[in-house]
């Protein structure tokens, strides 16, 4: 595992990869804190400084994922994950079959520990991948805003939920979540943590997917890509069947755009995602058991 890492630091696909991610989350952050901060003046003075009102306009609606479609690099980080940590992934296996270098690798480890290693590096990095620039982001906010401790917006929420909060019109209505509002309850904090978790574990699993294609596959850009196009065609398949609410795309959101979300389809696409990329690296390890 200690050699796939060394080998991945010294790729400058990795730097860029990570760059770009990073990048995008920069961006995201400042537009939402400009959001935030115009949001907060404008209801401050239509509602002559209700503090109710104010308590629910929190900075932590601007974390990635968080904020509404306006912000467009939020949305694009959630829109094209796939293929900026594939450049850093997908294409270990499909590169080293290429060059000659797997041979030399399995002359120093059995064939079980070189495909066991490289998926595990695999998964646990495209997992960090994600979720790193993301916590970075609810970091930038919270500096740029000087906003650390949520609880009054938690204790907000509740009462939002309940109904017991008293507010001039129900602007804040669409804030209420139609999945895990108990996380919310508990703290932003909480449900921000579920959900870039829940965001990582799919992450890991198209990119895993895209390395078992590898294997299959003798065009490099498509390797790099594979992950990309599979994210994308499920997007557009399950909206032109009218099942939006079975995408990924819609299932790691935090800001849940879709009232039909529901639990179970969280389980079973992450278990059918799982499945099949365990599946097809099976078969494109058996598929390549006769090289060296």
């Amino acid at each position: 595992m200690l050699v796939e890492y060394k080998k991945l630091l010294k790729n400058k696909n990795f730097y860029l990869s990570l760059f770009t991610l990073v990048l995008i989350v920069i961006i995201a952050v400042f537009t939402g804190v400009n959001t935030h901060k115009e949001e907060y003046l404008l209801l401050e003075n239509i509602y002559e400084k209700n503090e109710n009102v104010l308590s629910l306009v929190s900075p932590h609606k601007q974390w990635v994922g968080f904020s509404g479609a306006s912000n467009f690099a939020a949305s694009l980080y959630y829109f094209i994950f796939p293929a900026l940590i594939s450049i850093a992934l997908v294409d270990s296996i499909f590169r080293e079959r290429i060059s000659g270098n797997q041979n030399y690798m399995f002359l120093r480890m059995s064939r079980k520990k070189y495909y066991t290693v490289k998926f595990v590096k695999t998964y646990i990095t495209a997992f960090l991948l994600f979720v790193l620039p993301l916590f970075l982001g609810v970091i930038l906010v919270n500096l740029l805003t000087n906003q650390w401790e949520y609880t009054t917006y938690a204790t907000s929420y509740k009462s939002l939920v309940e109904g017991t909060i008293l507010l001039p019109d129900n602007v804040f209505a669409g804030d209420i979540k139609v999945l895990f509002s108990d996380l919310l309850i508990m703290s932003p904090y909480a449900y921000m943590a579920f959900y870039y978790v829940l965001g990582g574990l799919f992450a890991s699993g198209y990119i895993c997917m895209g390395l078992a294609l590898s294997m299959f596959i003798k065009n490099h850009y498509l390797v790099i890509f594979m992950p990309q196009i599979i994210y994308i065609a499920c997007w557009g398949l399950l909206t032109v069947l009218g099942k939006p609410q079975w995408d990924p795309f819609n299932l790691i959101n935090p800001r849940q755009s879709l009232e039909q979300l529901s639990i179970t389809a969280i389980v079973v696409t992450f278990l059918l995602q799982h499945f099949i990329a365990f599946v097809i690296y099976f078969m494109g390890v058996r598929r390549n058991r006769d090289v060296l």
